[in-house]
């Protein structure tokens, strides 16, 4: 009798060795290792990683007992860059700071990742705009960082050029606490107009701006706008109300360093102080800019209402009218002329705002999510997706997983 052979378990040929020293308590760093890891599948070899542990601390691995080829790291002070430089091993960093990449750096003339200021500032100082905002500030982080100041600069720079008020609330003292952080925010916030859009300069401190205004009595988003960076959708959803947020393309910041890093590890030459900008992608409304400011108060409390209930397949424009105590033709007439756009156009917006988000940041079907925003008809959303979008909710979601939306 004939013995079967018994199979091998498959082994994964190691083509390089990679650390990974990337934050990963937040949406931005997680979103690269999965651009990383995405740009690792398109090869025929397999790379292993180093993945940096566990919280803010920075630690490269050993190398005298993993032979570590090549590093991709978010840096948070220079001595670690340094540190990584004077290794001499294939080098990406993401957002350095100014001093990662100065004087003391010049001879490694290493390739970085960063995100483009210019074009988040733009997209945030428009969509507080769109709010009817009559002022706007800038709140930094709570610690010092150089993307932080960078951001603050390009915001009230394009404030002034607007001619539009702008105020700042700066980083703060390093032994300050959370408490003492958020009442000094809470009275510096209580302190300017309403009707202020204040834009944080990550979704952590936008949670802080949401808590601060609680604690001082500002209502958001009737006396105050608030607007975050990176849509992590759980910190964004753990403040009540919900932030608004936008989004970054981190995914491409992993695949492009991947590929850099790919190209140095081979021994390829790639041009010194290579710079590649990562673009934001869209806003997700949620709560905390759902109104926005109108003079008209009928008009502001039919889109409160609105947003708050959109995904009632019930509501109708008669209930909406209904809430405010006026006739349907009254607000018609009102909503048009103050936002010039119709109750109908607007409903519809919301509704597929939040199923654009839903298809981009979620696993839900498409019957799901259609009866999450409202549409009791999943056909019906499907034929008014591909109507408004020239494309069906699926390949919508298909391109923005692959950074084309």
């Amino acid at each position: 009798m004939t013995r079967k052979k018994t199979q091998k378990p498959q082994r994964h040929e190691v083509g390089f060795h990679v650390a990974l020293l990337v934050e990963t308590s937040h949406e931005f760093g997680r979103e690269v290792l999965r651009g990383i890891r995405d740009y690792e599948k398109t090869l025929g070899s397999h790379w292993a990683f180093y993945l940096q542990p566990d919280g803010m601390r920075q630690a490269a691995p050993r190398m005298g007992s993993w032979p570590c080829t090549g590093v991709i790291a978010r840096p948070f002070t220079p001595a670690v860059t340094r540190l990584l430089a004077a290794s001499g091993l294939p080098l990406v960093l993401l957002d350095p700071s100014a001093r990662h990449q100065g004087h003391d750096l010049s001879h490694a003339q290493i390739p970085y990742i960063t995100t483009d200021a210019d074009a988040i500032v733009d997209m945030a100082f428009g969509h507080l705009q769109d709010c009817g905002c009559r002022g706007v500030a800038f709140v930094n982080t709570a610690e010092e960082t150089v993307w932080s100041a960078t951001r603050e600069r390009a915001f009230t720079a394009l404030a002034a050029r607007c001619a539009t008020p702008c105020h700042v609330y700066g980083t703060q003292a390093k032994d300050m606490t959370w408490e003492r952080d958020i009442r000094a925010l809470g009275a510096w916030l209580a302190r300017l107009p309403r009707g202020l859009g204040v834009f944080a300069a990550t979704d952590q401190r936008g949670r802080h701006v949401i808590e601060a205004c609680r604690e001082t009595g500002l209502r958001v988003p009737d006396d105050v706008v608030v607007l975050g960076v990176d849509n992590d959708p759980l910190l964004c959803e753990l403040c009540a109300p919900s932030l608004s947020s936008i989004a970054i393309d981190a995914h491409r910041a992993g695949m492009e360093a991947a590929r850099i890093l790919h190209a140095l590890m081979r021994g390829e030459t790639v041009a010194p102080h290579t710079r590649i900008l990562v673009q934001p992608t869209h806003i997700s409304r949620r709560q905390s800019t759902a109104s926005g400011f109108s003079h008209d108060r009928l008009v502001a409390e039919a889109r409160r209402f609105m947003f708050t209930h959109y995904a009632s397949s019930g509501l109708q424009i008669t209930e909406i009218a209904r809430h405010c105590g006026v006739s349907r033709r009254l607000l018609e007439t009102r909503f048009a002329m103050a936002m010039r756009r119709t109750l109908l156009h607007e409903l519809t917006e919301v509704r597929m705002e939040r199923a654009r988000a839903l298809l981009r940041d979620s696993l839900e079907t498409v019957t799901d999510i259609a009866r999450a925003c409202g549409f009791s008809d999943p056909n019906y959303f499907t034929k008014a997706f591909r109507q408004r979008h020239s494309l069906s909710p699926l390949k919508y979601r298909e391109r923005a997983r692959r950074g084309t939306p």
